[in-house]
């Protein structure tokens, strides 16, 4: 990506990222890397204002330097295990918004439980588990593959959860939408018929990112009423809770000073201020608007990896990406017109209502006219 904590389905990743009071609650980098989701406030100007679409921007170009700076830190093969990676990201991150949900904890707790962890919600636990899962294979599947294929499979999130919610969330798909599926699934399809030569793993590592980004997002969804800069915050603590064991076991403590400054950027400059600057766009721009801006993302991630680390992209994800990408661009177009018609039809009912009397009403208006 997300991201109140209602992300839309159609916002692609990061998008990736559900929406409600002060930051993301999730990604998704769809990304989206995912657990993009970003709370908005009420305050600001108006939809469409220019400072909301300069915030966008700078957000997706935050999150687009997940490849360059995961590439930096794992370089030629060597440097700290991916866990590792993921679990400062998520550390730095969570503490840098963590003032931003100062006193909102609460919302995530149920009315009466057990203590510690059990308090919480179990759709709150889910988040963290999900989006755990979603960071650390999305910086282990860096770690394997190009960081293009990576960020491309990550952004069929939004596809995941097409297919997931008629299940999970009784919500059923336009049948048009089902088209769009298809032409995502050909993209993909040529990513990986194009590099069957490479490592495999890798790109189902990055794809089983984009699935668990799903799941964190329908988790959000169900959580829609909690305060998402709390969201967002526990599921990166929560998620570097998660990851301590695994970082312990692989030993990789005694990192150079350039491996932290690195993870120092990666957390805070690539994860977390781009979470916040994605909530404050969120409260000025419409969010089909914030699902075609942050598509910047994935085009961008590959050329900063090119300029870090000479990392070319192959062709085939070159062709499959374009494919998944147009198909992303008329899922959010979809979306937009479905959102313009439910909005004028929601506008249209209180002027019927305002336009048809009641039956006392009409009586009246007949006496007075019988009179006449």
């Amino acid at each position: 990506m997300t991201p109140s904590n209602e992300q839309d389905a159609s916002r692609p990743a990061a998008s990736s990222r559900a929406d409600s009071s002060a930051l993301p609650a999730s990604p998704s980098r769809s990304g989206q890397d995912s657990g993009r989701t970003a709370p908005v406030s009420t305050d600001g100007p108006p939809h469409g204002s220019f400072a909301g679409v300069i915030l966008l921007l700078a957000a997706a170009v935050g999150w687009s330097l997940s490849g360059a700076l995961i590439k930096l830190i794992y370089a030629d093969g060597q440097g700290p295990h991916g866990v590792t990676i993921a679990f400062y990201r998520s550390l730095f991150a969570g503490l840098c918004l963590l003032p931003l949900s100062r006193g909102k904890f609460r919302s995530l707790r149920r009315q009466d439980g057990p203590r510690l962890f059990l308090r919480f919600r179990p759709a709150a636990l889910g988040c963290v588990v999900f989006f755990t899962l979603m960071t650390g294979m999305f910086v282990v599947a860096n770690t394997r593959t190009e960081s293009a294929n990576v960020i491309i499979l990550q952004y069929t999130s939004t596809f995941w959860v097409f297919g997931l919610s008629p299940r999970l969330l009784g919500e059923r798909p336009r049948n048009s939408d089902r088209w769009i599926l298809a032409l995502a699934m050909v993209g993909i399809a040529v990513i990986f018929g194009g590099n069957l030569s490479g490592d495999l793993v890798g790109l189902l590592i990055a794809l089983g990112s984009g699935l668990f980004f799903a799941l964190l997002t329908i988790m959000i969804r169900l959580m829609r009423d909690a305060d998402s800069a709390a969201v967002t915050v526990f599921n990166m603590l929560g998620s570097a809770l998660l990851l301590l064991p695994v970082v312990l076991l692989v030993g990789d403590r005694g990192m150079t000073l350039r491996e932290w400054l690195l993870l120092g950027l990666l957390g805070v400059v690539q994860f977390g201020l781009p979470y916040y600057l994605y909530s404050l766009a969120l409260a000025r721009v419409p969010a089909y608007h914030a699902g075609l801006l942050t598509l910047t993302e994935p085009i961008l991630n590959p050329g900063w990896t090119y300029l870090a680390v000479a990392e070319a992209v192959p062709v085939a994800t070159m062709l499959g990406g374009g494919v998944i990408l147009f198909a992303l661009v008329l899922f959010v177009a979809a979306a937009r017109k479905e959102g313009r018609r439910i909005m004028r039809a929601e506008l249209a009912r209180p002027a019927v209502l305002a336009g048809a009397p009641d039956r006392d009403d009409r009586c009246g208006d007949t006496h007075e006219g019988n009179k006449a």
